[in-house]
């Protein structure tokens, strides 16, 4: 019995003198917006807008490295029939947020409207990027697009 109660007493002991490696200051990844995304989803007011039946079906975005921005926006899925482009440039006041002021043209060259936006970042690691716009394009939409590296 006094052998039952040793172990008792030592199993709560050996549970309590186990330390965690908690000196570890591994700090999260970052990861930069830079480079070519491609578009996977537009989603406004929870109907999609990309792909499909819809006139854009794939899409090319590029944030460079100089802060210029750039788009296009093609009728098919090999990159090849232009619909439309854009580009400007963006900024990144917090970790969270990406500002972007662009222009927006036909695939003929001929203007078609300008916007600035500010961007929500819902998602970024190194193969997604997920971003997050409200009142756009017009009071009260909410506009969720999504791309992979």
């Amino acid at each position: 019995m006094k052998k039952l109660n040793y172990l008792i007493l030592l199993i709560p002991f050996l549970l309590l003198s186990c330390s965690k490696d908690s000196n570890s200051s591994s700090t999260p990844p970052s990861y930069s917006v830079q480079g070519l995304w491609k578009t996977t989803s537009a989603v406004l007011n929870g109907v999609e807008k990309f792909g499909g039946a819809n006139t854009v079906k794939s899409e090319l975005n590029y944030f460079n490295a100089d802060g210029s921005f750039s788009t296009q926006s093609y009728t098919d899925t090999n990159f090849s029939n232009l619909y439309m482009y854009s580009s400007g440039t963006y900024t990144l006041p917090t970790t969270s947020i990406i500002n972007i002021s662009s222009n927006v043209y036909s695939a003929s060259g001929g203007f078609l409207t300008s916007s600035n936006v500010s961007c929500e970042v819902l998602l970024i690691n190194s193969t997604q990027l997920q971003l997050k716009v409200l009142n756009y394009p017009a009071a009260n939409d909410v506009y969720i697009k999504k791309f992979i590296r």
